[in-house]
């Protein structure tokens, strides 16, 4: 060993000390040297990789952790690590080749195997991840990272029981994981197993008390009602369901808001009318939309869920998209639709004047604005249900248009959905916004 190669472990030694206490560009900088010294050396292409990953700079990372591959060609430790640094450099696919390689050096390698799993399900390729999970799981029982996976995976794939044992037991292994036992607690809201799923809530709110999502769950199944659903709730509920969004909620639950609205306007406007421009507030994957379609000259679907949008483009429905909350739109454009709909949409609002008030300040004047709720008892403005869904009184909302300037032309009861079996009362309202003579159309 020459004596420049010599001096590099000495200077990664100093520079894991600075980079343990946090002094990151004192840590940098002995990295770097040692490098200097030896260029191969795989702690410092290693550490540097780490260190740049902790500033949040992936695409910084990837040349080191690609050398550290390349001087140890046989570590699948190195493949792994070079995996992590490309999935957080958004090259998913250069990612799965390394955990893949990783496992091939090491098939009982139980996170390269969990880490392939991870980057395959986003591909959509889940029974290949289901496969790597358990794999992971054969391996090391109590890799809760890998139960965790795989419930998520199970649950997308619609079999609920084997995902509620798979979460229990990342739950087990993972006590502290404030994610774990929120995924535990909405799954088993879902199964209606709510004593038990308000138990794993509030442990992941007592472990991280930031958690939006699970204080609004929390409060749903403690019987508090809230104003609204966190923005950040709604976006990650429809983040997840997505891919199987049109199948579960159409197919299992028999859902048919959506039908709803459109019908009780094609009701009121008959069949001659075309609507020069509409709006689908919450349009989801177009379930909506593709209703009123044919009738509607520019058709925008706005909703907080990327990946439902990406499915909502994939069907053509929309002329343009908008990803972002309905409130801030309707703040923002200044289009006057002569169509507004939102189905399923207050049902994520508890308190309805504000949105009301930007949609007729918004509608052109004769436009129609239909919509779907779930129904409340008489006399109650609005409640928080178990389900972390909001159900409002037929009072409150007629009120809501009346003061709002909106007049009420028709209202009707529908089934919005079935919940384990039972069906789940709604209704759908149609108002206009009066002509400036006071003419209802």
């Amino acid at each position: 060993m020459s004596s420049a190669i010599a001096v590099a472990p000495v200077l990664v030694h100093q520079a894991i000390r600075e980079h343990r206490s946090g002094r990151m560009d004192a840590a940098s900088a002995l990295y770097t040297r040692a490098l200097e010294f030896d260029p191969t050396d795989p702690d410092a292409l290693h550490l540097l990789g780490a260190l740049h990953i902790q500033r949040g700079d992936a695409v910084a990372a990837v040349p080191y952790a690609a050398k550290a591959v390349l001087v140890e060609p046989a570590a699948h430790l190195a493949y792994n690590n070079l995996g992590l640094i490309l999935k957080g450099a958004g090259q998913p696919g250069a990612a799965a080749r390394c955990y893949r390689q990783a496992t091939l050096i090491e098939p009982d390698f139980a996170d390269g195997h969990s880490n392939l799993g991870v980057v395959v399900k986003a591909d959509g390729q889940m029974a290949l991840a289901v496969k790597h999970f358990r794999r992971a799981i054969e391996i090391d029982p109590s890799l809760g990272e890998a139960w965790n996976n795989l419930g998520n995976a199970l649950q997308e794939l619609g079999e609920t029981e084997g995902a509620v044992e798979a979460y229990l037991t990342a739950a087990d292994c993972l006590p502290d994981n404030d994610t774990v036992h929120y995924n535990v607690g909405l799954l088993l809201i879902g199964v209606g197993c709510r004593d038990d799923a308000l138990i794993h809530l509030r442990r992941a709110l007592e472990l991280d008390p930031d958690r939006e999502d699970a204080a609004h769950l929390v409060a749903a199944l403690e019987g508090k009602t809230t104003v609204t659903a966190p923005r950040s709730y709604v976006r990650q509920l429809f983040d997840f369901y997505a891919a199987r969004f049109d199948a579960h909620l159409v197919g299992d639950l028999r859902y048919q808001a959506h039908r709803g609205v459109v019908d009780l306007v094609n009701v009121i406007a008959g069949s001659d009318r075309r609507f020069a421009l509409g709006y689908d507030l919450g349009c989801g994957t177009g379930l909506a939309g593709a209703l009123v379609r044919e009738r509607t000259g520019v058709l925008i679907g706005i909703d907080l869920s990327e990946r439902m949008l990406l499915q909502a483009d994939s069907k053509r429905i929309y002329d343009t998209l908008i990803c972002a909350d309905i409130d801030a739109t309707l703040d923002t454009y200044d289009a006057a639709p002569d169509l507004v709909l939102a189905s399923d949409v207050f049902i994520y609002i508890g308190e309805l004047d504000g949105t009301i008030e930007r949609i007729a300040r918004r509608m052109a004047p004769g436009g129609l604005f239909s919509f779907s709720v779930e129904l409340a008892a008489e006399g109650v403005p609005w409640f928080l249900r178990a389900s972390g869904r909001y159900a409002h009184g037929d009072r409150y909302v007629s009120q809501c248009l009346s003061e709002n300037g909106l007049r009420l032309l028709a209202t009707r009861p529908i089934i919005v959905r079935h919940e384990r079996g039972e069906p789940l009362d709604g209704a759908v309202y149609v108002a206009v916004k009066p002509t400036d003579d006071g003419t209802p159309v």
